[in-house]
């Protein structure tokens, strides 16, 4: 989502398995938000990704940084799914 200053996070949905159009949790609060190496770039207070990998229930979510460089952030799936609302 986008804040009130231009800053761009990135957050969590849940589908419905069987009827993928319906949203049955959602995060409230960024999952990742640009921290001070992700505040200077070329665009900065940016942080987006194109997805997530799941490996031994931990969610692994590869992402950009202000258009300047890369990383990958790890949390327990577990505390994502706790989290929704």
């Amino acid at each position: 989502g986008v804040g009130p200053l231009r800053t761009y996070c990135i957050g969590a949905f849940l589908l419905d398995h069987d009827n993928p159009g319906k949203v049955i949790g959602r995060l409230r609060e960024p999952l990742l938000k640009p921290d001070q190496k992700e505040r200077k770039g070329y665009v900065p207070n940016v942080v987006y990704t194109c997805g997530a990998l799941l490996h031994n229930d931990e969610l692994i979510i590869p992402y950009g940084m202000a258009d300047h460089a890369t990383g990958f952030a790890t949390v327990p799936l577990t505390e994502v799914l706790a989290a929704m609302q």
